[in-house]
């Protein structure tokens, strides 16, 4: 018995073929924001860890002939705030709500606090789970709570063994939080304080964004991977997004919750180091720390970016 054909749905076979050889849209390309040069000093060498207090003053360490802290404002420029880690310069900074600054002292290995009328006190040391191997502590954020997190790399391009990240709790106990990833650099909370955002460099010109959600069950997760890129400090905004920069690339991105990356702030020095957001009416000005590759100058930018930061 000969057997009736289906009818044969043309239209959709065309639509199948057509579909199979038109390729994917491309990836937005991100909005490009130059930043401006508001200061730049020979005796700053590299800077790192701007942090913002309560008035507007912007803070920054300088690791070059002079080693400590630089306070600067609109107003008045520049100047020299506080020597302290003066074994190669202050790392990273942070500034909480009552305008306490917290500072990762690298070549002592220690973390200072500093109250605003400049009284310094350690808050830890001996700490190092290898003393032999680690580069010091590097970056710091503090929690609302007043937990502090910060990294100590053994390295910071993928090749050097696993570094180490540390938790110091509200009782002053610390403890290694993940030892998980090479060359733990820029570190971060989340706006609603829930997950920790880690810049983890896995090559030269690779660089990955971790995230540690911090319930009992929290497991590592990876955000983003960014080719041409040696990510190194970071800050979130009010929409949850991350704003990294990139060291000997000029460039700093916002990678969205989703692992979006939407903008690019480029500056004319390549060794971006570190960003920070403006407070209050400032709000909307992201500061960042670079210099020159030879990390001779210091240099300090600012870029006016859409969203603003958290506080």
């Amino acid at each position: 018995m000969m057997q009736r054909m289906r009818p044969v749905n043309v239209l959709a076979i065309a639509l199948g073929i057509l579909s199979a050889c038109t390729p994917a849209p491309p990836s937005p390309v991100p909005i490009e924001i130059k930043a401006e040069l508001i200061a730049s000093d020979a005796s700053w060498g590299n800077t790192e860890g701007p942090a913002i207090d309560s008035k507007g003053n912007l803070y920054f360490t300088s690791r070059g002939t002079f080693k400590g802290v630089v306070r600067w404002n609109a107003k008045d420029g520049a100047s020299k705030y506080l020597d302290i880690a003066t074994g190669a310069g202050p790392g990273g900074l942070w500034i909480d709500d009552a305008d306490t600054l917290f500072a990762t002292a690298t070549d002592e290995r220690q973390i200072l606090k500093v109250t605003p009328d400049k009284k310094v006190s350690v808050i830890a040391k001996n700490f190092e789970k290898d003393p032999k191997t680690s580069k010091g502590a590097n970056d710091l954020a503090v929690a609302k709570d007043g937990t502090i997190y910060f990294t100590a790399p053994n390295g910071y391009d993928g090749s050097a063994p696993n570094g180490t990240i540390y938790k110091i709790d509200k009782d002053g106990k610390t403890s290694v939080f993940s030892d998980e990833i090479t060359g733990p650099n820029g570190i971060i909370l989340s706006a609603d304080q829930k997950i920790l955002y880690v810049a983890h460099n896995t090559a030269p010109n690779t660089s990955k964004i971790e995230m540690w959600p911090l319930s009992a069950a929290g497991k590592r997760q990876e955000l983003i991977t960014i080719e041409g890129c040696q990510a190194d400090g970071m800050d979130v905004d009010k929409e949850g997004a991350l704003w990294l920069t990139c060291y000997s690339f000029g460039t700093a991105y916002r990678v969205t919750k989703e692992g979006k990356i939407t903008h690019k702030i480029t500056t004319e020095q390549k060794a971006l180091t570190n960003c920070k957001f403006g407070r209050g009416s400032d709000s909307n000005t992201l500061y960042l720390t670079s210099s020159d590759m030879s990390r001779v100058t210091g240099y300090v930018y600012k870029a006016t970016v859409p969203v603003g930061g958290l506080r």
